[in-house]
């Protein structure tokens, strides 16, 4: 029987009120955060990759993947090339041909979907909701990069709207809405829908370069120029970073370890490798994490950033934010439950440059470089303690020689399971 909540015993319910002179005028964060709680160690780390670069600024858009993707490669090349640490590559370039790719791809998605749903299906009105996002997932980077190339962000630098892409995303969503309404009448051409898309995407990105000159001074200031360079040869032959060597590993406690699972729809380029997923231990993650920084190389990254972030220190810490013993609650769902009751998911992609070891040689905390420009409490960079890391951190992506043989054949296998469009994992090419 269903129950209903009577006004006269709500009113003479008895409350502990002694908080409210607190919490009501303040943000929950600034009341929450311990006295006891040291912030000045926790930007301390006994292990860091030797960064040469500074904090990107993906600004308003959702491009965290595709940031993420590039900050974990441009490392190793700003010390290859004796470079200053501003120097980005274009992340512009990229989110070019993700979008022209990605309605490609929808169409070819939806239509698929043709003969087997109707319109109100629960797939096809999600793919309708949100059709064309900014988010993305680790392959789809690989897929843009491998197809496409990189160029720096001086080629081809950012525009108003790569760097708010709310206009541009409402008018290429407003039209692939359109077309799938065509596409169900029978109606549509594709080849002229692609055309109209390109034409949008220079109106508001400009033309991405096809060949270009890179001309720079080094921090010797010695000058320095590469002519008649394409986009792919500037890949292959100067950044040199294969990225088809790398593996995508996540935790998901709802299914098996030690087996390899996918998200069906979920794409970009249509020729390019699909998403997949080598689930293991969150233990096994930490241990490759430790791996790959050791091996001076960063770690991309997918986790659920708005739990507990302490955002005025940029700690990531349930008990830097401790809001549960303030406000006297406890929540108790696990990894598994938050995943299973739609608490949790994957929001935001970032790279994971160090870690700290405690006096008993525990790893306690971790560097983070995010992209949300240096304005915050240090510099940009962001701290994770390994406590928020296990309940909250669901992806990293590392290079295949830190896994072992077992775990690449099952990684160059086929997925034991293909989850739907909707599942927490496929979140962040969605959001």
């Amino acid at each position: 029987m269903s129950k209903i909540i009577q006004p006269d015993y709500i009113r003479s319910l008895q409350i502990d009120d002694s908080y409210k002179f607190a919490l009501h005028n303040n943000l929950l964060s600034s009341v929450s955060l311990p006295s006891d709680v040291d912030i000045r160690k926790m930007y301390k780390f006994s292990k860091e990759v030797n960064l040469q670069c500074d904090v990107t600024n993906q600004k308003s858009s959702g491009r965290c993947w595709m940031f993420a993707g590039l900050n974990m490669m441009r490392n190793s090349f700003i010390k290859k090339y004796n470079l200053g640490k501003s120097f980005e590559f274009s992340q512009s370039y990229l989110f070019f041909w993700d979008k022209l790719e990605r309605v490609n791809y929808f169409i070819n998605a939806f239509e698929k979907t043709k003969q087997e749903c109707e319109v109100d299906d629960r797939l096809i009105q999600l793919m309708l909701k949100d059709a064309l996002s900014d988010g993305g997932q680790w392959q789809m980077f690989v897929n843009l990069v491998e197809k496409y190339g990189i160029v720096p962000k001086d080629v081809f630098p950012e525009t108003t709207h790569s760097s708010n892409t709310t206009g541009l995303n409402m008018v290429l969503n407003k039209l692939l809405r359109q077309y799938c309404k065509n596409i169900r009448n029978n109606s549509f051409d594709k080849d002229a829908a692609i055309k109209e898309i390109y034409t949008i995407l220079v109106k508001f990105l400009g033309k991405p370069p096809s060949l270009f000159d890179w001309e720079y001074t080094n921090k010797d200031g010695k000058y320095v120029s590469l002519y008649d360079l394409t986009p792919q040869k500037f890949y292959r032959e100067h950044v040199k970073i294969d990225l088809k060597q790398y593996v995508s590993i996540v935790n998901d406690p709802r299914n098996e370890y030690m087996n390899l699972y996918g998200v069906e729809y979920l794409g970009n380029v249509e020729d390019g490798e699909p998403v997949k997923y080598l689930n293991v231990s969150m233990d096994k993650i930490i241990e490759l994490t430790k791996k790959s920084i050791n091996d001076e190389d960063p770690v991309w990254f997918g986790c659920d950033v708005d739990q507990f972030l302490h955002s005025k220190s940029s700690v990531m810490d349930k008990k830097v934010l401790d809001f549960e013993q303030f406000l006297g609650l406890k929540f108790e769902l696990n990894k598994r439950e938050r995943l299973e009751y739609g608490d949790s998911l994957m929001t935001h992609a970032m790279v994971i440059s160090g870690y700290n070891e405690d006096r008993y040689g525990n790893t306690d905390r971790w560097k983070i470089e995010n992209s949300w420009g240096k304005s915050d409490a240090n510099g940009g960079y962001y701290t994770m303690t390994t406590e928020w890391m296990k309940d909250f951190v669901y992806q990293i992506v590392v290079h295949q020689k830190h896994i072992s043989a077992e775990e690449l054949q099952i990684w160059n296998g086929k997925p034991v399971k293909i989850h739907p469009l909707w599942d927490p994992m496929g979140s962040l090419a969605n959001a």
